[in-house]
């Protein structure tokens, strides 16, 4: 039974084992369309890192916000079409790893680091933050009220970037605080990760999940490139409108996109759970 244990806890099965794992979840979401090919590859070798670096429950985490915000997007999605975004609901590479690079890179320095554990803090939140963006975005879209962008409050059409509502901010703490459930209930199950209460991980995580989608939110309202079709008036995300006409720019930063934004909000999240995490022993 030891030289069992032994062997299921070595790093190096951890790796093996990790990325089949990842790269057999990521086969069944590109079979349900909830992952591109390439999205699917990148999902596989993000999973596979973060298990094979930082353990067994940060893979668990990450699963955790993969399988229900996916399912939370199918279902909006048959409830209400995507608008003018960008992309689908199918996630590609650029997608996952505008998602997923951060914990990914959280798991590679709690490897690296002398004192891993503000790193796995930083890694769950930033989990969060994308958790917490994704909830607060879909759970809005089914908002029978207008929503208002964040920073003056005018209406604006459902999907629109930086705009909230209270149905789509509750969803955000929910988002937020479910992988900060998911994270805490790991150190009942015996994740190691010393001296950090539960209460204190699942406050953290929670608090930083939320935080980031609410500079995704400002962000979007502010600085992400938005566009205008020129025959059809109308504002959308895409340098292509859906009718065929390139678009122009409308207000933003051309290069400042929705998955820029969303890497930027998920790196606040893994920036206050990296602070927050150093401060116990």
């Amino acid at each position: 039974m030891s030289a069992l244990a032994d062997f299921t806890g070595s790093q190096e099965t951890r790796w093996c084992i990790g990325f089949l794992v990842a790269a057999l979840v990521a086969s069944a979401a590109c079979r349900v369309r909830a992952l591109t090919m390439s999205g699917g590859i990148a999902a596989a070798l993000v999973g596979g890192t973060i298990v094979g670096t930082a353990g067994w429950w940060p893979g668990t985490v990450l699963v955790a916000f993969f399988i229900t915000s996916s399912g939370l997007s199918r279902y909006s999605a048959a409830r209400r079409p995507a608008g003018e975004q960008a992309r689908g609901h199918r996630r590609d590479a650029v997608q996952v790893l505008a998602n997923g690079g951060v914990p990914a890179f959280c798991a590679l320095a709690s490897a690296a680091a002398d004192s891993p554990c503000p790193w796995l803090v930083a890694l769950c939140a930033s989990v969060a933050g994308a958790a917490s963006d994704t909830w607060g975005t879909e759970v809005g879209r089914l908002s029978r009220s207008r929503p208002r962008l964040v920073t003056t409050w005018q209406t604006a059409p459902t999907g629109t970037s930086g705009a909230v509502s209270l149905p789509g901010t509750l969803g955000s703490v929910a988002g937020a605080l479910l992988i900060g459930l998911v994270a805490g209930s790991g150190l009942v199950l015996g994740w190691n990760v010393p001296g950090i209460p539960g209460v204190g991980i699942i406050a953290t995580v929670t608090l930083a999940g939320f935080a980031g989608s609410i500079v995704d939110s400002v962000l979007g309202a502010t600085v992400q490139a938005s566009y205008r079709c020129p025959d059809c008036d109308q504002l959308t995300e895409r340098r292509v409108h859906r009718c065929g006409t390139a678009t122009e720019l409308a207000g933003g930063v051309r290069w400042m996109n929705n998955d820029t934004v969303n890497l930027l909000a998920v790196s606040i999240s893994a920036g206050l759970g990296l602070a927050a995490g150093a401060v116990w022993p």
